[in-house]
């Protein structure tokens, strides 16, 4: 064999070698420009922010993605917005804000009517003029049952027990 010919041979075979590993850095330098790209847009809406981050990545190869993710904002635009939801809605049941179960808007805990649809949310009982919900048979505050007979309920005295019996 030629050692001519091999040395030849070897030098473009090494020539390929190093365009394909310069192609590939060029494909992950720009997968890294449109990875930065992309994730800024998820993260902030600001456009000078949006330019920054992506001029890190474009101008600053590979470390420019590092130092971009030093720097990028920590939550994501669709995160900020669950967060705020969860918020509102620990908020809302530490609040217990009362609805009105037909119009689900918001009312005030003694509203006997809803002021927006006028539904009946309770009642007035007719014997102490005490406000009581709707499903109650009988007033707990003075046992009247609707019926104007106050404390129509019968008293059933319990059978005295004396501590000698138990012996």
């Amino acid at each position: 064999m030629d050692i001519g010919g091999t040395l030849g041979v070897l030098g473009t075979v090494l020539d390929l070698l190093k365009w394909v590993v310069a192609g590939y850095v060029v494909l992950l330098w720009m997968a890294s420009v449109i990875w930065t790209y992309r994730d800024i847009h998820a993260r902030t809406e600001e456009t000078l922010l949006q330019v920054l981050g992506v001029s890190l990545a474009l101008l600053i190869p590979f470390a420019g993605l590092g130092i971009y993710t030093l720097l990028r904002p920590r939550q994501t635009i669709a995160e900020r917005y669950e967060r705020s939801l969860e918020e509102e809605y620990l908020r809302h049941d530490i609040e217990e804000q009362f609805v009105c179960p037909q119009c689900q808007r918001g009312i005030d805990h003694e509203y006997i009517l809803c002021p927006h649809c006028h539904t009946g949310l309770r009642r007035r009982c007719i014997a102490c003029d005490r406000v009581i919900d709707l499903t109650w048979a009988i007033c707990p505050y003075c046992g009247d049952d609707g019926s104007g007979m106050v404390g129509r309920t019968t008293n059933v005295r319990l059978p005295h027990v004396s501590r000698s019996d138990h012996a």
